[in-house]
């Protein structure tokens, strides 16, 4: 599969020719090469699969081809497809108008700048990507409803969804971030209603957003917590001990340091990280109590050797709890339940797992603390959101279904009456 074009000038020098590789600045943005004294730049071409094709002479028009290419490569091509490339007419009268190319490299930097951590920052720029392969226009200007339209129904052919069910809140959440994109570009992506309206100019009907259905977070009953805690091993343990009891995000977890906590008063604490460019969901701090017992299977941890950049070794209080086998944030934590599921004999993939657990530990806070200091222990910004999250609590439904009996009886035995 091929996955990356690269770009390169072409320079004719005392009658010999070469090329040169186009260099970037910090940001990503390719920086145009100077042509040497006794020579000059013939063309500009990009090499894919092995192969190089002629981009023109002009550099702008070259890196927007590139960029082009790029989009297209994104996920992989095969090589016999990588090379078929159709020749793409440009305007080269296009004074004052965005290129949806330059568009998106610009935005994606201006992110970076404003300090946004990386996933967000991919996030963003895989909407975008995604949108650029749905879309055949050249300039942001020509972007109109049936670009998005389009863009709708290539998510729906395209995308592949995790969790069964979630597609259309997979699909509104790329519209959302295609929306900041085009707002940034002066276009407005939803109407304020569905009314037709000369004066909003704006491209989609609220009518026309995928709607999602607000599915219960599930919650572990206490049989499948013993199941799994009964198949897993000394580390895999440490792991669901501490989601079970602290609650925290998948995130909060890959970038948890021995540093994070106080064993003295058995807290634990979600902050920024700016050494790995990550801050806390909507940037709000939180100290988590634990029960003791799980404060000591943490410290317990730091003298068991782990694997790390530099080797295996007895952990350091900057040292990451639960990092991956490089000794870098884990991004497939949630792998190491799957695993401790599959020897259970139980299927927890694409059921958003880790939210179970997550939704377990703020049951539990909620039933013996209130609502408020769920919501603190979960770093929910508003009480509604973890009313929604907490709602209808699954081991409650013994306690009803009896009710629910006792009720049909009174009713059958007044009936007989």
């Amino acid at each position: 599969m091929i996955r990356r074009a690269k770009l390169y000038a072409r320079i004719a020098e005392d009658g010999r020719y070469s090329r040169v590789a186009v260099a970037y600045d910090r940001n990503g943005k390719p920086i145009e090469p100077k042509p040497p004294k006794t020579g000059h730049i013939t063309t500009y071409q990009l090499r894919v699969a092995g192969k190089f094709i002629d981009a023109g002479d002009n550099f702008t028009m070259a890196v927007t081809r590139f960029r082009q290419e790029q989009a297209r490569l994104a996920e992989g091509v095969a090589r016999s497809e990588a090379v078929e490339i159709t020749p793409i007419v440009v305007e080269h009268q296009a004074t004052g108008r965005t290129r949806i190319a330059d568009a998106a490299v610009d935005f994606v930097n201006e992110l970076r700048t404003l300090g946004r951590n990386k996933y967000t920052i991919a996030m963003y720029d895989n909407a975008v990507r995604d949108f650029r392969k749905s879309c055949r226009k050249e300039f942001v200007n020509e972007i109109d409803r049936k670009d998005i339209l389009n863009f709708i129904s290539w998510m729906r052919d395209h995308l592949k969804v995790r969790v069964k069910g979630s597609e259309n809140r997979t699909y509104k959440n790329k519209l959302g971030y295609l929306s900041t994109f085009l707002s940034r570009n002066s276009i407005q992506l939803k109407k304020g209603s569905n009314r037709q309206s000369t004066s909003d100019p704006s491209l989609l009907f609220r009518s026309d957003v995928p709607k999602i259905v607000k599915k219960k977070p599930k919650k572990y009953d206490q049989a499948e917590i013993d199941v799994l805690m009964k198949h897993a091993d000394t580390d895999q343990k440490d792991y669901l001990m501490f989601l079970l009891w602290s609650g925290f995000r998948d995130e909060e977890v890959q970038y948890l340091q021995y540093s994070d906590f106080h064993f003295r008063n058995s807290t634990v604490t979600v902050h920024a990280k700016p050494q790995f460019g990550w801050k806390p969901k909507d940037y709000e701090e939180r100290e988590i109590t634990l029960p003791s017992e799980v404060s000591k299977r943490v410290k317990d941890r730091i003298s068991r050797p782990q694997q790390y950049r530099n080797g295996l070794r007895k952990s350091d209080e900057d040292d990451l709890v639960f990092p991956n086998g490089e000794g870098n944030p884990d991004s497939h934590l949630i792998y190491r339940l799957h695993a401790v599921a599959k020897k259970a004999g139980l299927n927890l993939k694409g059921q958003r797992a880790g939210h179970m657990f997550r939704k377990t530990a703020g049951s539990r806070v909620a039933k013996k603390e209130g609502l408020p200091a769920a919501m603190e222990f979960l770093g929910h910004s508003d009480i509604k959101t973890t009313a929604f999250y907490l709602a209808a609590d699954n081991s409650e439904s013994g306690k009803k279904r009896k009710a629910a009996d006792e009720m049909y009886e009174h009713h059958q035995q007044g009936s007989n009456d």
